[in-house]
């Protein structure tokens, strides 16, 4: 209480001596907002979103501020009885300490974005209406707080007889413009239907919509770009051994070819990326969450173990020989780099998807399949464009005096560079399973049989040739057998309902939100969130005012199925928030591990929804 009445007369002093000084205080923020779509019929949804710019070396509160004495920001819409609006979207606060306060700070700063579903209500007669909202906020410098200020904006909208808004419908779910125009369906996703179904985004597939509603040039560049980004993640780790000992010991070969062949070997890496984008949109499901099954996650390992064995000579990874003859190329051909293109492209891809998680799951809830190929596309050729380099210029190690023992070198400082990136993948799984002997035994068993029981060449009997496949067959067999026993989900102490063949109506208590989390047994995620999210003190008291559900997906019969497919869910663990009235605050839908301080804010937007 001292503290905060303390703070409070600072700021009362701090804008006397503005005042006194005859200071006025500066321009915070400048604000722009727009409505998609500008046109719709009664009973349809919108969406607005409303971009704050704020000046350099000032901060405004963010909505939810860590000091009682500061003035949170709110987006918030005049209220009026053609529109019922929605759960308003706060960006990520920024943490940051200011000499007016011993603690750090929950903040805005530079570029935020707001954004705020809004429903026409049926009886919403057609005509030109104008929506009107406004941001309230509080702007800061290093030193001290101004007055609370506030920015209005109006936004026109025409609401269409229904027969209009039927013609005027596309039948793309969503549609890019050429040459950086708008999304030509002028629909919002989040709104849009698809067999019948309203479409379900998540947070970081609303961001992702962002780029793809400024129209294909821009997204084919942002998407160029993402694809660069991706070069700091572990993910691609394991490409850059392959494409050093794949074109490094290849001689007699002048820059201008080592070029060509890398050009090819990067068309590889994008086409397995347009693939990616294309099976994600055919399929509608997120091929990322491949990554969250610690199974997957065990194939992977092995093949970036299998890798680093090669780089300590246990084989030579080489194209198979039988591709090449079909299509006509020699082992240093144009033909074979484009292979060895796409199997390194098929490495990254899934791993990839696990990190870029917004985009895929927005191109395969869109169903963009032939844009979703394009998009991906690009995003390979950023993403291979470094390598491009590497390759041109491996093909010369050769030319290195005492090449041969450099290259060597090179291949074992790879091979134990392989090694740190399985134990980077592999760790998170350690700390969620029940058993990690039996995870590491299981690894090390499937490894081990592959490498003693099926790879290599060298010159063998045929009676040695079938000892060893029996051998490396029962290791790999033993191996599957302990991983299948270490790896089980450790049951949370909430109070959940578990999921039988309820209806979200009967689920919930009268005047009391429901929180659902669908997840699976194989999940990794999901234990996470048991272990550090569910577990948080903090997060159990705010899940004390909600109905909390548990839907078990690891092997879903027909009633499960269908209440997944109710809430298009796509990936596990997906947590939903219900209004008590059973509908969804969709704004608020997460896919994956979720941190408590996210959760926490969440929790405390539905409470408010209330």
């Amino acid at each position: 209480m001292k503290r905060t009445a303390f703070f409070f007369l600072f700021l009362l002093l701090a804008a006397g001596t503005v005042t006194a000084q005859g200071l006025t205080e500066p321009e915070v923020l400048a604000l722009t907002a727009r409505l998609a779509p500008v046109q719709s019929a009664a009973g349809g949804e919108i969406q607005v979103d409303v971009t704050a710019r704020i000046a350099s070396g000032l901060h405004i509160n963010s909505s939810l501020p860590t000091a009682d004495f500061l003035i949170p920001t709110q987006l918030q819409f005049t209220p009026s009885p053609l529109f019922h609006t929605g759960t308003v979207l706060y960006p990520k606060p920024l943490y940051r300490k200011f000499a007016f306060y011993p603690e750090e700070l929950s903040v805005y700063e530079g570029e935020v974005h707001f954004s705020c579903p809004i429903r026409i209500l049926p009886q919403a007669a057609p005509g030109r209406v104008v929506l009107e909202g406004v941001l309230s906020y509080q702007g800061c410098n290093e030193n001290l707080c101004f007055s609370p200020a506030e920015k209005r904006f109006s936004l026109p909208l025409e609401i269409l007889p229904a027969a209009a808004a039927a013609a005027a419908a596309v039948p793309e779910k969503a549609s890019l413009g050429a040459g950086g125009g708008k999304n030509t369906s002028g629909a919002d996703p989040a709104a849009m239907r698809g067999e019948g179904k309203e479409l379900k985004l998540t947070q970081d597939e609303r961001r992702a919509l962002e780029i793809l509603e400024k129209g294909l040039f821009y997204a084919l560049a942002a998407f160029f770009v993402i694809g660069l980004a991706l070069n700091l993640t572990p993910c691609v780790y394991p490409v850059i051994p392959l494409t050093v000992s794949y074109f490094g010991g290849r001689s007699g070969r002048s820059r201008g070819s080592s070029l060509v062949n890398a050009l090819f070997y990067l068309a590889g890496i994008a086409l397995s990326f347009a693939l990616l984008g294309i099976l994600s949109g055919l399929a509608g499901k997120q091929w990322g969450f491949l990554f969250q099954s610690p199974w997957f996650v065990a194939v992977v390992v092995t093949i970036i173990l299998l890798m680093a064995a090669s780089m300590f000579g246990a084989f030579e990874i080489n194209v198979p020989t039988s591709l090449l003859t079909r299509f006509g190329g020699a082992r240093e051909g144009l033909w074979g780099a484009l292979i060895m293109g796409l199997t390194v492209g098929v490495i990254i891809a899934p791993c990839a998807a696990g990190i870029i998680i917004g985009l895929v799951g927005l191109v395969a809830k869109l169903g963009l399949v032939a844009k979703g190929g394009l998009l991906f596309f690009a995003m390979g050729l950023g993403l291979g464009m470094p390598y491009l380099v590497l390759a041109t210029f491996s093909g010369l190690l050769d030319r290195l005096p005492q090449s041969g023992m450099w290259m060597l070198w090179v291949k074992k400082f790879f091979g134990f560079l392989l090694i740190g990136v399985a134990l980077y993948f592999v760790t998170p799984q350690l700390e969620l399973i029940q058993d990690r002997l039996f995870f590491l035994l299981g690894l090390l068993g499937v490894v081990a049989g592959l490498l003693l029981g099926f790879i290599g060449h060298e010159a063998q009997t045929r009676g040695f040739r079938w000892f060893r496949k029996i051998i490396g067959t029962l290791m790999i067999l033993l191996g599957l057998h302990w991983l299948n026993g270490s790896i089980h989900a450790k049951p949370s102490d909430l109070p959940w309902i578990h999921y039988t063949d309820q209806s979200p109506e009967v689920l919930a208590a009268p005047g009391k939100p429901v929180f659902i989390d669908f997840y699976a047994d194989w999940c990794a995620p999901c234990k996470q969130l048991d272990r550090e999210t569910f577990s948080d003190p903090r997060v159990k008291e705010l899940l004390a005012n909600f109905t909390l559900v548990k839907v078990d997906c690891t092997k879903p019969d027909a009633k499960t199925r269908a209440f997944m497919n109710h809430f298009a869910v796509s990936g596990m663990p997906t947590l939903l928030y219900l209004a008590p009235s059973g509908e969804e605050l969709a704004d608020l839908r997460e896919i994956g591990f979720i941190p408590p301080e996210k959760m926490l804010a969440s929790l405390q937007r539905a409470l408010q929804s209330r």
